[in-house]
């Protein structure tokens, strides 16, 4: 167990940047490969004009449907690759089905019929109780069952209460918190914010924290003009409002799901971690939604040089999503060197710190 303070075992600055390299490498490479499949055959019933207007759709979609199921499979213990032993092997086998599963079942909403309008209501809905039930909620509906099972139920829970939803007035749970439990989640900021608390009710508390952190976000946004408080596009029953029309919010909010997530955990937190809980936390998080905000407005210059419209920017600013969390829990980067938070007792938790602290 490595500590703050414990003397560097090996290089680390090498493998951070080699693994930040390959993370965000891989994110340049497989947007301009997915955006030349999707332009050459696209999932959706696009032709003539429509291909470039809508490729960016295709890309979102397919990489995010990706990145759901190889988060699902990674939270079921890896079933049914759970029999690999080489981590490698299995990693390459979880990554390929993710993406082959993505694929198939963006195209399945529109071969059932469905269209394009409900994609986010389905993405936004599937990840909302995925990170429900096993990111804030640890796995707790599931605790102590066999992979299989665990893969099995989560998948019948996910998609029952995902139909109820889409089929309702409600019609789906935005995404706009998905960045900000992300950055809550790798700071550590939530699990010590709600320490000490039993599940189911530990989940409900973070997700409660986190629909306050987008209202103030969004409360900023339409001062600064790039977020609307009105009805929102997909379902009358959300008043909470959408971004506006320049897409400006929405890049913001792809390039943060693509770095909150994985920047403080290759990097370890550093150098957060050598503040005390909650202001290193909070340090942290203001750091990453700043260094968000400044990508995505260098991301939106680069639109007419770099890039050959808005949508092709937001196509590389949110592939980083897919392989951020992807290859960091299938192959663990990041989490192979553990370490302690200022003031923190036992490595990856922060329950039962204030009794072991007093204890010391």
């Amino acid at each position: 167990m490595a500590s703050v303070n414990a003397a560097p075992r090996a290089p680390v600055l090498p493998r951070v940047l080699r693994d930040i390299v390959l993370v965000y490498g891989l994110t340049i490479i497989s947007a301009i490969v997915v955006n030349w499949i999707v332009r050459a055959a696209p999932i959706g019933p696009w032709v003539g004009p429509q291909v470039e207007q809508f490729f960016w759709l295709d890309n979102v979609s397919w990489q995010l449907f990706a990145l759901w199921w190889i988060i699902l499979i990674a939270v079921s213990d890896f079933w049914p690759f759970n029999g690999i032993r080489s981590g490698m092997t299995r990693g390459i086998a979880v990554i390929a089905s993710g993406w082959v599963l993505g694929w198939v079942t963006a195209k399945a909403v529109y071969l059932s019929g469905l269209g394009a309008a409900w994609l986010f209501p389905i993405i936004g809905t599937i990840y909302f109780f995925l990170a429900f039930f096993s990111f804030t909620g640890e796995n707790w509906i599931v605790a102590n069952m066999p992979p299989r099972r665990k893969f099995g139920v989560l998948l019948i829970l996910i998609a029952g209460l995902t139909y109820a939803i889409t089929s309702s007035s409600i019609r789906w749970v935005p995404a706009w918190w998905f960045p900000f439990l992300q950055i809550g989640t790798s700071t550590g900021l939530l699990p010590y914010l709600t320490r000490d608390m039993k599940q189911p009710g530990k989940s409900v508390a973070q997700m409660c924290i986190l629909w306050l952190v987008i209202l103030a976000c969004t409360s900023i946004s339409n001062l600064l003009g790039v977020w609307a408080f009105s009805v929102s596009p997909i379902s009358p029953f959300w008043s909470s409002g959408t971004y506006t029309s320049d897409n400006v919010w929405l890049l913001f909010f792809m390039v943060g799901c693509s770095i909150n997530f994985g920047l403080p955990v290759l990097t370890q937190n550093w150098p957060f971690r050598y503040v005390a809980m909650p202001w290193g936390g909070v340090l942290g998080c203001a750091f990453y939604i700043a260094l968000g905000a400044a990508i995505t407005v260098g991301l939106s210059k680069m639109v007419g040089t770099v890039f050959t419209s808005m949508n092709e920017a937001l196509s590389f600013g949110y592939m980083g999503v897919n392989w951020s969390i992807g290859l960091l829990l299938t192959f663990g980067l990041g989490f192979n060197r553990p370490y302690l938070w200022a003031g923190q007792k036992s490595v990856g938790t922060w329950d039962a710190n204030d009794e072991l602290a007093k204890e010391a």
